[in-house]
């Protein structure tokens, strides 16, 4: 394996092994009947402390899924890997995940899912951002979004958009739009306004009864962190990681717009009409905006592809809050995922990719 040893989670390449699991989940879930088709759908690898995998595979003419959580008792014991598994629609912290209708599409496990009818995908999650999210960019029409077309037992149902990859000229449009919506802000009491920094100002809402949340996945101290994990898992890239923390220091100040939160071209789709859709608006927020325009700009670098189409269609953007949010985002939004869900393929670039 690529990774450090991790005596926390002692079996964990066994539980990542695609061959092995498949044998374990024909043993203690089907009498043995043999798992074909077998391959990891969803991995949330906490170094030092746990691992989350969920396994699309086949019996027979069926297909299905089953979640592996490192180090519990409370599912189907799996000793061989030191895990408990839990065959869909079992799930420790989604007690809503057998009402979703339709076929299922996509797991996280104890966070999230989503599945797919002929008209909608519905989805149950642990919070409430995806809600959030749509409610309030609902009532504006310059920036597409899924409509909500219902909400209860906690089975969130939004309508089915259908599209292809957006052109990165065009996306970026997209998120320039986004970013230029008006906000409405509520006022303060002078107790309150008394308390605001005046660099920052006070919360807001696109639409006054849906709450707001201020972005904080690139704070310093996240940053920090980010670099400590990679550290302990890939050791050879460690100091790389905490160097470029150290060196990014505070972000600058920046004025606070709507962004996306987690923007990237597969959270978008082109519509037939030409339109771009934004959909997955869990981490909808108030922050800068070239903490979107960042985090394109690394995941499109580390794909080798051409940002300049993408920047010509954002438009005008701070040259140094674009370099620090790209440099943020190749550390905590692509360095620590590649850990954390487990790719393969960016786990082994990270000590170049880093320096």
């Amino acid at each position: 394996m690529m990774l450090a040893a991790d005596p926390r989670v002692p079996r964990r390449d066994a539980l990542l092994r695609v061959e092995t699991m498949a044998g374990v989940l024909s043993q203690r879930l089907h009498g043995g009947v043999p798992v074909e088709a077998c391959e990891r759908h969803y991995v949330k690898y906490r170094v030092g402390e746990s691992l989350r995998v969920v396994y699309r595979y086949r019996v027979g003419e069926t297909t299905t899924f089953a979640a592996a959580r490192s180090g519990r008792g409370d599912g189907i014991p799996a000793p061989e890997v030191d895990a408990a598994l839990y065959p869909f629609p079992h799930d420790r912290k989604l007690p809503a995940l057998s009402q979703l209708p339709g076929r299922l599409v996509a797991w996280a496990a104890e966070q999230s899912a989503t599945s797919r009818t002929a008209t909608a995908y519905a989805k149950v999650q642990r919070g409430d951002g995806e809600r959030r999210g749509l409610a309030a960019l609902a009532h504006q029409d310059a920036v597409r979004v899924p409509r909500v077309l219902a909400d209860e037992a906690g089975v969130l149902t939004i309508e089915a958009l259908h599209g292809t990859r957006p052109t990165l000229h065009a996306f970026g449009k997209t998120l320039a739009t986004l970013h230029n919506l008006k906000r409405d802000s509520p006022s303060l009491d002078s107790t309150t306004a008394q308390s605001q920094k005046a660099t920052k100002p006070a919360a807001w809402n696109l639409k006054r009864d849906s709450p707001s949340l201020s972005f904080a996945r690139l704070d310093p101290a996240r940053l920090r962190t980010a670099a400590e994990v990679i550290a302990a898992a890939r050791p050879d890239a460690g100091e790389a990681a905490k160097r470029l923390a150290d060196r990014l220091g505070e972000p600058p100040a920046q004025p606070l717009v709507t962004i996306h939160g987690d923007a990237h071209l597969g959270n978008a789709l082109m519509l037939d009409d030409g339109t771009v859709a934004l959909l997955d608006l869990e981490h909808l927020s108030e922050g800068p905006a070239a903490a979107d325009v960042g985090q394109v700009v690394a995941t499109l670098l580390v794909a080798h592809e051409d940002v300049q189409p993408f920047l010509d269609g954002y438009g005008p953007v701070d040259k140094d809050a674009l370099r620090w949010y790209t440099l943020a985002s190749l550390l905590a939004r692509v360095a620590l995922p590649a850990i954390s869900r487990y790719r393969p393929e960016l786990i082994v670039r990270l000590p170049r990719l880093l320096a």
